[in-house]
């Protein structure tokens, strides 16, 4: 099959298409036929080995979370999926030493990650949700408890996550703020925003208070004027754990990590406030709420640019460069 593989870690000029062999099913897996994907920032820190502290992988590597495709066949102990069904989600590809992602022709997605693809959607769309739309949901309604009448100040509204927490906030009854450049203020309102505030000539400590929750997608910048908008007792949501922006040793990684989070998280607990780190794990059962929320209409993929797979490199230097609005989708056929 036709795969992007990187032979070490660096910059988007080592990813390269290759003919590697068809991975095996396993018992609870579920081999599909990839027709589009999607760039994260986590493809390109991984790329870039920003991660390789926690993760020492073992060259090639094929990157790529996000899926949607086709099954071609499955475990023998998969019983919710069967050959030809259409069906999305995203992976993580780690696998002892070996990471094996989604920029592939096929990947085998435990069965657990996978969720039908919503009809009204083609594969490029679809491969545009999982893994941010999952990010949005588990941070606002798990970690944060969303319910309806809350308030909450979404960071970089406009990007992957960004633009489904704002949708998912508003399908649950919450008032949403949330901050963008000028190119997005009114594209953040039609996505449903009832407050937007443009970072670059205003302070969004000075626009809001008395908020139940903050979902921070952009790092530390932010964390003291977010804890200042919060109840007390409200909870700060960060997605941008703060580690080194390059590849770093464990006790450098690890040590600016603590530091960073434990000086937060007092911050916030001597305010009566919570800073909460969080992490998204591929639920399918959980994809599938999302799932009912875009065939109802209540949330829909925003997709700036979709790109062939011959040119995933220019997608990751697009992506690494920041300001996407929604995501980028790769398509595999």
């Amino acid at each position: 099959m036709k795969a992007v593989i990187s032979e070490s870690y660096g910059g988007p000029e080592l990813l390269e298409i290759a003919e590697v062999p068809v991975p095996q099913v396993g018992p609870n897996g579920v081999l599909v036929r990839v027709h589009a994907s999607s760039v994260n920032p986590v493809d390109w820190k991984l790329r870039k080995g920003q991660l390789s502290a926690l993760w020492n992988l073992r060259f090639p590597v094929i990157w790529g979370c996000d899926f949607s495709g086709v099954v071609d066949r499955v475990g023998r102990n998969v019983t919710l999926y069967k050959s030809g069904d259409e069906v999305y989600g995203f992976k993580h590809g780690k696998v002892a030493k070996t990471y094996r992602g989604t920029y592939a022709e096929y990947a085998v997605i435990p069965e657990s990650a996978v969720s039908a693809k919503p009809a009204s959607l083609s594969h490029q769309e679809a491969a545009a949700v999982p893994l941010a739309a999952l990010t949005a949901w588990q941070a606002l309604m798990g970690q944060g408890s969303l319910t309806a009448g809350n308030r909450v100040l979404i960071h970089a509204g406009s990007g992957g996550v960004g633009t489904f927490a704002v949708q998912i906030a508003k399908a649950h009854g919450a008032y949403v703020a949330a901050t963008g450049g000028p190119r997005n203020q009114e594209f953040l309102r039609q996505l449903g925003a009832d407050l937007v505030i443009d970072y670059t000539r205003e302070k969004f400590e000075e626009k809001v208070s008395g908020y139940d929750l903050v979902l921070d997608g952009v790092g530390q910048s932010v964390w003291a004027g977010s804890l200042r908008v919060l109840r007390r007792g409200g909870r700060l949501i960060t997605l941008a754990l703060p580690i080194p922006q390059e590849k770093a040793g464990k006790l450098h990684f690890f040590a600016t990590a603590l530091a960073g989070v434990l000086g937060g998280a007092l911050r916030a607990m001597a305010a009566g406030k919570r800073l909460v780190i969080t992490q998204v794990k591929p639920r399918g059962a959980e994809l599938e709420k999302i799932t009912a929320l875009i065939q109802s209409g209540k949330v829909r993929p925003v997709i700036e640019r979709s790109f062939p797979l011959e040119q995933i490199g220019e997608a990751h230097r697009l992506s690494e460069a920041g300001h996407v609005r929604g995501k980028l989708v790769v398509t595999i056929d």
